[in-house]
Formats: C-alpha cells, structure tokens, sequence
C-alpha cells in the first residue's frame, strides 16, 4: 500500500528551540507512532474442533490450543489508530475527508496540506464537511456494538429475577388462588422496582461522571497542589469508588483522575505544581475531547500556513525583531481564529491554558525560525516557519491520554429511550409473573428452577429493548498495551513447546457481538427459528516483530511499516473445547502474520 502524498512534511519535521514552552508540554511529547495505519492480515493457521480417526480406527482429538497450518489463507484489512497520546484503536471503517472546500482532478481530491484533512469514524460527522469524492477504507471482518449497552437490561433482568425468585420463595401467599397469585405479583412487584430503578438510573455513568468533577472543584485542586497526601484525596476517594461501585459499567474514570492529579502535583517542580494539577484534571473534565481535537483541527493548521508567510515578510521588514514578528503574526485573522478557538476548548472550571498555551508555543516557534533565518531567501523562510510551527504542534505540544471506558453518544442515547427507562417495571412484573406461574404449577420447585423461570420471562418482556441496545455502536475499539516494534511476543504457537509459553501481548482488546445484532451471523430474516443468533466475542492480539526502541520499517519513500503476529479467539460461533470447558473452556482459535503501513501521521479522530 503506497502513500497519498498528502503530507510533505509529515516526515521531515525540524526540531526547534522554544522559550515559552509551559511544563506540561516539555515531556507529553506526541507518540511516533501516531497515525493511520492500515494493512492486512494473512491467517493460515486455526484449531481443529473435528475429531479424526486414526490408522486404527480410533478417534484422535487433536490439541485444541495449538492452530495447525491450513490448506489456503484468508486475507482480511485492519485498520488501527494511534493517537498522539500512544493510545491504539482498532476501527471498523474510517473516512478521509477534506475539511476545506475540495479541490477535485479526475475525482481525485486535490489536496496539498494536512490541516485541510480529517479522519472521520463517526459517519454522523459526515455532514459537517463539504461535498466531496471522499477516500473511505472499512473492513468487513470487524462488527461491534458498545456492549455496555446490553448489560445495562443484563443488570436489570439479573436482579429483578434474583429478587423475585427470593420474594416468592419465601412468601406464603395462596398461590394456588388467582387472588393470592394477583397480591403476590403486586408486592413483589412494589419491593423489586426501587433497586431496579436505582439500577437505571446509576447507568448514567456520564451524568455520574459530571457530578463527581463538581466535587473536585479548584479548591479540592488548590488543597492537594499543598499537600498531595491531603485529607481531600481520601475524601474524593471514598466519592470515586462509590461511583464505580454502584454500576455495572465499573466507571473508573474517578479513580484515574485523582490518580493522575496527585502524580502530576508529585512529580512537578514547585514551581508548576498549580499548572501540572489544572492542566491533568482538565484532561480528565474534557469528556468530549475538545482540546485535542483544537489542536489536530482546521484552525491551527490554517494558522500555522498563514503565519509562517507573515512572518517571513515581516522578518524582511526594516528594524524588524523578534517582537515585530511576533506582533504581525498576533494580528493575522487566522490567528484570533485559533485564539478563539481555544478559549473555547477551554475547561472553564479549572485554570485551563493548554490550548492558549499551544497557540502560543507554535506561535513563538515561527516567528523565532523566521527571525533566525531573516537573511535567507523569502521562500526558505516560509519553509523554515512551517516546518518549525508543525514540529512544534507535533512533537512539543501535551497530548492526554483517553480514558477508554468514556460513554459513548449512542449508548448515552440509549438511556433516554423508552424501552431502557420503561425496562425495570417491565422486567419487574415479567420476572414475577414467571416465578409465580413456576410455583404454582410445578410443585418440585426450587429456588434455582424461580430464578430459572423469572430470568426468562423478563429477558422475553425486554426483546425489543435487547434488539435496540444491540444496535448501539462503537465507532473505535480500545485495544489494551503498546504499539510498536518489540511489544508482545510475534512468536508462532507452532514454534513454542508449549502453547502456555507464549508472553504477554503487545495489543488486545474484545470485540462483543450481542445475539440480536444485526449482522450477527446466526441471524437469518427470512428465517423464523433465526430472529436471535447467540452471543459472540472475539478476543484479538497484534504481537510486534523486533525490539523496543527498534525503527520502523519502511515500505517505500515516506511510508512506514510494522510487522507482527495476529492472534484471535473466538466464542460463540461453536461449542467451548478444550478437556475443561466450563471453567476454562477454549475457543475457536486462529493466528497469522499482519503487515501495517502508516499512511497518515494524523493524532485525533473526528475533528472538524
């Protein structure tokens, strides 16, 4: 795969010397590695699951941890995304669009600057841009919904049939009587629906989330740039792990800020311990990204090729200094575009400057190139300006990591929808109605048999409402780990004594597909025993070829490469393997080799 020569100078980056950089920018420097890489994997390895017969006649199970060779492989794409902050994301589909008016040759789009390009996942974006021959890459072989979604009716059927399994276990009511069947239903009803609401409610991780940072207010910040160890830390503690405790979501995010607050104070010269503090709780307040997306936007970029213009012409100026350029670069409409930009990705409850400082750190880093080069020709100092502004933007300016459980837009709409809020009365009066009718019809009951009977029945009473929350997507998944040359182990399994001897990954990540999903493979439409499939997962890993630190590869001129060892498991599609599969069952399993190449140096996903 060759690049798009979209990126001139994406590659040849000039290293510069800044003199109003703020703390926090000096080590968050962007990840080489970030970009869009895309490539493809060849599999040609997979588990048996048949049992064949030997020279004896006798069944021979092969090893089911051990993929053996195929006949033919099977090629599939995979496309990843690096940010700058290191973090990867594998993707569905991505489209390159240009965020300036298309300039079109032979339905080609005509483009020469990366400012005038983003990476768009979310297809919801695609109307903010203009109407264009855009460039789409997708990939078939990776479907998944946000999961969450499904277990927020999975947390609601869970209780409501624990609890009326319970409730009518141990009531005496005359459930051989309509009447006594009826008042049964009615309380047991009326004890169930509070826990089951507190349930719904508590599934709103964002709004949870919002409150949580009113509690961490400047004051909270100012006590702890004191003292680290201050009472505060305990206190907003005690606040974060009850607000990951009393979900199913298990949101964290609390914790990690905290975390993260504390050893940015900790590790901060005094001196910037009040800065390192705001800046790291902004990150954390940030949910939608915004800073991140200003500075990997439109605007910067437009600044930083206007600028470097302005500034050759005004070093060219008689008595010009560092200052008059400065100044003349100040005054440029493109520059109080992204000045007001980044006031307005500002965090306004805390004193956060990240994005005024990033202005004003590319900003320096031109006028200083173009100061220092005033006797060279004009052109060379355009060049020098830009490069120096992008380098900076690049390499010099924070990035911030992604928290990877943030709610995502769909599944904060799903909240809202009638068939989640109406859900706990719903699978309330279905689980009592099915452990009653149990009790009352089958006199060797059990406990176990009411759970059974009201499980069943509230996930029947939620059918439409699992099909919705099937449908709530993820436009990019989360992959744990590193990457990069030397992370993970690329060996083969057929090259290990023991398939147990293989390391830690270098990626991985779970990609859920529930059984109501569209394209659930078990689904047939025209099928009436197939309107439900079964619930499949798939747990993937990308293990990288040579050694930390080692360089890329290159593919051809201005495009990077990197190797590995694909790896997936998956279940749902057969029966579990392995000599214990209900405690340690073994999926459907496949490996083969990947091949990357980047062919963008982009950070930031949907910016606009």
């Amino acid at each position: 795969m060759r690049a798009i020569n979209w990126f001139p100078t994406a590659f040849s980056m000039l290293i510069v010397s800044l003199v109003h950089l703020t703390p926090d920018m000096a080590w968050a420097q962007a990840s080489p590695y970030r970009g869009l890489w895309i490539g493809s994997v060849a599999l040609d390895s997979v588990n048996e699951v048949t049992v064949p017969l030997n020279q004896a006649n006798v069944p021979v199970a092969p090893d089911p941890e051990k993929p053996t060779p195929t006949f033919d492989r099977a090629d599939i794409r995979v496309i990843i995304h690096v940010n700058g902050a290191g973090q990867a994301m594998l993707l569905k589909d991505v489209a390159i669009l240009n965020r300036a008016a298309a300039i079109t040759t032979n339905s080609v789009i005509g483009l020469a600057e990366d400012k005038d390009l983003a990476l768009i996942t979310d297809p919801r974006l695609y109307a903010v841009f203009p109407p264009q021959p855009a460039m789409r890459y997708a990939s078939a072989v990776f479907d998944f919904g946000d999961a969450k979604a499904t277990e927020a009716l999975d947390a609601i059927v869970e209780e409501s049939a624990q609890q009326a399994s319970q409730f009518v276990a141990t009531n005496t009511y005359n459930y051989a009587s309509q009447s006594g069947r009826v008042s049964a239903r009615q309380d047991a009803v009326a004890s169930m629906l509070p826990d089951l609401i507190a349930i719904r409610d508590n599934a709103d991780v964002a709004e949870g989330f919002n409150q949580f940072i009113l509690l961490f207010d400047t004051a909270a910040i100012t006590d702890i740039i004191n003292d680290p160890a201050a009472p505060v830390v305990a206190t907003l503690t005690a606040e974060a792990t009850l607000l990951r405790d009393r979900s199913f979501y298990g949101d964290d995010r609390a914790l990690d800020m905290i975390e993260a607050v504390v050893a940015a104070v900790s590790n901060a010269a005094p001196a910037d311990r009040s800065q390192a503090a705001h800046h790291t709780a902004s990150s954390y307040a940030d949910v939608a990204n915004l800073y991140q997306r200003f500075i990997s936007g439109f605007a910067m970029g437009a600044m930083i090729a206007t600028a470097s213009v302005e500034a050759a012409d005004a070093s060219q100026q008689p008595g010009a200094t560092l200052d008059t350029i400065r100044d003349a670069i100040l005054a440029l409409p493109e520059t109080v575009a992204a000045q007001t930009q980044a006031l307005q990705a500002k965090v306004t409850m805390y004193n956060d400057t990240r994005a005024s400082d990033a202005v004003s750190a590319v900003v320096e880093a031109i006028a200083q190139a173009a100061f220092d080069g005033s006797a060279d020709p004009v052109s060379d100092i355009v060049l020098a300006g830009r490069q120096a502004g992008q380098s900076t933007l690049a390499d010099m300016v924070a990035r911030y990591p992604l928290p990877v459980v943030t709610p995502t837009l769909d599944y904060n709409a799903f909240l809202t929808a009638s068939s989640f809020t109406g859900a706990p009365a719903r699978a309330a009066a279905a689980a009592a109605d099915g452990a009653i009718q149990e009790r009352s019809l089958n006199p060797l009951y059990t406990t176990t048999s009411l759970y059974q009977a009201a499980r069943l029945s509230a996930i029947d009473a939620l059918r439409s409402a699992y099909g919705e929350a099937a449908r709530v997507m993820r436009t990019e998944l989360p992959l744990d780990g590193a990457f990069g040359p030397g992370q993970g182990d690329p060996r083969r399994t057929s090259e290990l004594a023991l398939p147990s001897d293989l390391g830690a990954a270098g990626l991985e990540g779970d990609i859920y597909l529930p059984a109501s999903h569209p394209t659930n493979p078990f689904r047939h439409r025209r099928h009436p025993d197939h309107t439900l499939g079964y619930n499949i997962q798939r747990h993937i890993r990308f293990d990288f070829d040579g050694a930390d630190g080692d360089p890329l590869a290159l593919a051809g001129y201005g495009v990077d490469r990197i190797t590995g060892t694909y790896r997936e498991e998956i279940f749902g599609l057969h029966k579990p393997l392995g000599p214990d599969p209900v405690t340690e069952p073994i999926g459907l399993r496949t490996e083969g080799r990947f091949e990357l190449n980047r062919i963008s140096t982009i950070d930031t996903l949907n910016t606009h």
